[in-house]
């Protein structure tokens, strides 16, 4: 893990997502998220097209705030790391295999999550400074039990074992002294036991009622013991209280209002910056998301009514590959027993051309292949009987869009832009999906740009799969004998959500015209209902 990913779900979480200013526990918000994140192998256009947060909420069974935070990251920024995947998907393969480890994590995450609520509200400083204690001692003991909790048997997979590895490393940092206790007032700042002692030390209690509190009030209490007991003269006695009577006063006012301001300034929130500025910490709340996801793995792949798999994966050939037997959609599948899976292959063939009607599920199968080529990538199941794919660097879907005011070339041009990005940056490696391109012009130009378009996808060598009605720009690659061509698969004028090989010519527009309610026989009838066109 990277500095930057072992600071991410921290930050984001105690900045925006776990509590708010009335300290209400709030769900973890995704689109929130969203908006803070930089794109990487996924741009931000193709995550909104393949419905990320729809993925998102189908396979989320986390239990913590910061598992979701992590899980949803993971989707948004899947890795690049064979290595990585591998040692996820061996750690899934052992959780899911052993019962018992998967009750100790559940247990060990809900310990977590149990404090994770006053843990981010100390962590976003959402403390009333004349009311610090409590939360600051409910914060403490919650790294305390995670801690504790996180003394598990040792797992036997590299990546799991390491997660717990990390979270028990932050025991041994000064970080977690100040945790534990006892704390110290330095010259130098807030100090553990163990760490260098300077001449001079004051010992911080997190309390209002200490002896500081009331050494103020002493002379008071002793002169007005004696003024009513009669150890001193009556007048000495009670001149003497009135006159140190003030110092009781601020007895008071200093332990219910001054220490607390103090101590939040002081002790609290530099303890508080400490724990944030550790790595070690840092890397142990990361750890705990990270377990999280994986036992949410698990958990999805348990619920969801299908086969679930984990992809082979390899990085042996220059392009891109993806293939797959009863391949689901890992959105819709999650609560449909009765989804029709499909058999794919995406491998040698670099172009591969889907063509037929409207409502024949040609998009779905392309989000269907993006959805899965993240979740392969993130380390998760796919929705499958059997899959293997390769590392993508880059994975992009594109579809038409309605232009706005500010676009000055309109449709075609808008769409033509985002194409042209996708090819500059597109290598043998990369993962393309385009719906329809070049639409907006002439269909003599639509064709001469959308044949130069796809060949060039073709002569970079990536994975390319392009959903198209136009069938004559298809037979022109089957003529060159280049790509693989597929069509949605009809019985009794009635969509199978199949893709079978070859190349559909129906439109099944009128089909649909019909459903709808406007056909031409349906416009006529309009028409003469109303009246319209008579005489």
């Amino acid at each position: 893990m990277t500095m930057e990913s072992e600071k991410l779900v921290i930050e984001l979480n105690y900045r925006n997502e776990i509590i708010d200013e009335r300290n209400e526990e709030q769900p973890f918000n995704s689109r929130k998220m969203f908006d803070l994140l930089t794109e990487t192998v996924v741009d931000k256009r193709t995550l909104q097209l393949v419905e990320i947060h729809d993925l998102f909420k189908a396979i989320d069974h986390t239990r913590t705030h910061v598992g979701s935070a992590h899980l949803f990251h993971s989707l948004v920024n899947p890795s690049e790391s064979i290595e990585l995947i591998h040692a996820k998907q061996d750690s899934y393969c052992e959780l899911e295999s052993n019962a018992r480890l998967q009750h100790t994590i559940a247990e060990f995450l809900a310990t977590f999550h149990s404090g994770e609520t006053v843990l981010f509200k100390f962590l976003n400083a959402h403390m009333q400074a004349l009311l610090p204690y409590h939360d600051f001692q409910d914060a403490m003991t919650s790294i305390e039990y995670m801690l504790e909790a996180a003394e598990v048997p040792k797992p036997e997979t590299a990546y799991l074992d390491s997660l717990f590895k990390s979270i028990l490393a932050f025991k041994g940092s000064p970080a977690a002294s100040l945790v534990f206790g006892p704390r110290y007032r330095t010259s130098q700042g807030v100090k553990a036991a163990e760490e260098k002692k300077p001449f001079f030390r004051l010992k911080f209690r997190p309390s209002r009622l200490t002896i500081g509190s009331f050494l103020p009030a002493l002379p008071g209490l002793l002169f007005g013991a004696g003024w009513w007991f009669g150890f001193m003269h009556e007048a000495v006695a009670f001149t003497l209280f009135m006159l140190t009577a003030w110092m009781s006063i601020f007895g008071v006012v200093y332990g219910a209002v001054i220490k607390p301001i103090f101590d939040f300034e002081t002790a609290i929130l530099p303890i508080r910056n400490r724990l944030i500025e550790s790595n070690r910490f840092a890397s142990a709340i990361e750890a705990v998301a990270a377990i999280d996801e994986l036992l949410s793995f698990v958990t999805y792949s348990q619920k969801v009514p299908h086969p679930t798999v984990m992809p082979e994966f390899g990085n042996h050939t220059k392009a891109h590959y993806f293939a797959a037997r009863d391949l689901l959609n890992p959105t819709r599948a999650a609560n449909d027993p009765d989804f029709v899976g499909n058999d794919l292959t995406l491998e040698g063939c670099r172009a591969t051309f889907i063509t037929g009607p409207n409502s024949g599920g040609k998009t779905t199968i392309c989000k269907t292949v993006v959805q899965s080529q993240i979740l392969g990538q993130i380390g998760a199941p796919v929705v499958a009987s059997y899959a293997r794919m390769s590392l993508a660097d880059r994975i992009t879907y594109q579809a038409p869009a309605f232009d706005t005011l500010l676009d000055e070339e309109g449709r075609f041009g808008t769409e033509l832009k985002v194409t042209r990005d996708i090819f500059y940056e597109t290598t043998p490696k990369s993962l393309v999906i385009l719906d329809e391109i070049a639409e907006g012009t002439t269909t003599h130009e639509k064709m001469s740009l959308s044949v130069a378009i796809m060949n060039g996808f073709y002569q970079v060598g990536n994975n390319t799969l392009l959903v198209t009605h136009s069938y004559e720009l298809v037979e022109q690659f089957q003529q060159q004998n280049q790509g693989q061509y597929l069509q949605v698969e009809f019985k009794d004028n009635r969509p199978t959500h199949r893709l079978v090989p070859g190349i559909s010519k129906d439109s099944h527009a009128l089909r649909v015209a019909r459903k709808i309610g406007f056909a031409p026989e349906d416009i006529q009838a309009h028409l003469v209902e109303k009246g319209y066109g008579e005489g």
